[in-house]
């Protein structure tokens, strides 16, 4: 195994991609997934995912096939037989793709055992991470991408702090980095104008339920129905930290309950059809964007310079009294660290009602 250095590769690569499988992560590593197409015609590109970016992995028109690291208990059972078989249907990994630090895709990208490798992957004795060349390209793999002066010092090489293009440039990849593309399917039901998701992966991003009660309120005080998308309800609760949020969400509003009701590529679905989705950082959020759909996102805990890229229809909504303990905590705590969740609570919803009036192109006398 090489540290790739954009060496000349087949005309049939063979190339496998890992990342985790958070939703937002799949929608921003498709940038890097066309661009391979882009670059290598013919190439064969095999996806390390997991359950939760099944539905989306598998409807992309960009990979050939797709294995479960992430939710699969046997992993290590499956994988031999499946590097096995596609290394007899497609020949030898020529490139390994890692776009995430965690250590068991740094085994798997081992495994492989790739000509070239990109990211992190264990040398051939398993005992330390393969060493990067120490040209300045290679340095961004251990850079804090959130730094405030990460872009004065990449500046040459990175036009944004977007993490779909450092992916891109990591890889020596040339595409539109700030379109990503998602598999759509139609959702099964009708689809309310404005489209909400309130959960996420990590507390402190979470609004107030009291806020969004308020731009549900205004919407349909002006006519305009609204669908919460997310989970079924367990699931919901257990991995998005909404607590009973959303069940009083729906009894205090008539807020459309269409969590657990689509599958991914019928979520893009009917995001595309919405007039608007107004969303905190998450899964949705990278959907919605990718889809097209106007997008308001609440940011507060969480480096909106690396998630967001530059679209005219993500309008980003940033605290009016940010606090800067989580990026000094590199994002690592899942609560907010105040007695007060100041950051978003900053976040005032007549501020995103104003921005929703201008989405929907109506007047906001009502605010």
């Amino acid at each position: 195994m090489k540290w790739f250095n954009d060496q000349s590769l087949c005309e049939e690569p063979h190339i496998a991609v890992l990342f985790y499988d958070a939703i937002g992560d799949f929608v921003v590593v498709t940038p890097l997934l066309r661009g391979l197409k882009e670059k290598y015609p013919h190439c064969i590109i095999d996806y390390f995912g997991g359950e939760r970016t099944r539905d989306l992995e598998e409807a992309s028109r960009f990979l050939d096939a797709r294995f479960s690291v992430f939710g699969n208990p046997a992993i290590w059972q499956q994988l031999p037989a499946f590097v096995q078989a596609r290394r007899l249907a497609a020949g030898d990994y020529d490139l390994a793709i890692n776009c995430d630090a965690h250590p068991v895709l740094a085994v798997v990208a081992h495994l492989l055992q790739p000509r070239y490798v990109v990211g992190k992957c264990y040398d051939p004795e398993l005992r330390e991470i393969l060493p990067h060349p120490p040209t300045k390209i290679h340095q961004l793999h251990d850079e804090f991408w959130s730094a405030p002066d990460f872009l004065h010092r990449y500046g040459d090489i990175l036009r944004t702090t977007y993490i779909a293009e450092i992916l891109c440039r990591m890889a020596f990849v040339q595409t539109d980095f700030y379109q990503p593309e998602v598999p759509q399917e139609d959702p099964p039901c009708e689809v309310p104008e404005v489209l909400v998701a309130t959960g996420g992966r990590r507390p402190a991003k979470l609004w107030n339920r009291a806020y969004w009660k308020q731009v549900v309120d205004w919407c349909f005080a002006n006519n305009h129905r609204v669908g919460l998308l997310g989970d079924r309800g367990v699931r919901q609760r257990a991995l998005y930290h909404v607590g009973d949020d959303e069940e009083w969400l729906l009894e205090q509003t008539p807020l459309v309950d269409l969590r657990g009701k689509f599958t991914l590529p019928q979520v893009a679905g009917a995001l595309a059809r919405a007039r608007a989705c107004v969303t905190v950082d998450n899964g949705i959020m990278h959907l919605s964007y990718a889809v097209g759909t106007p997008t308001i996102a609440l940011f507060g805990a969480s480096p909106w310079q690396v998630w967001a890229p530059p679209l005219k229809h993500l309008h980003l909504m940033l605290p009016d009294e940010p606090c800067d303990l989580c990026f000094q905590n590199r994002f690592r705590n899942a609560d907010c660290l105040l007695p007060v969740h100041q950051c978003m609570q900053s976040i005032r919803p007549e501020r995103v009602i104003q921005r929703l009036c201008e989405v929907l192109e109506i007047g906001c006398a009502r605010v």
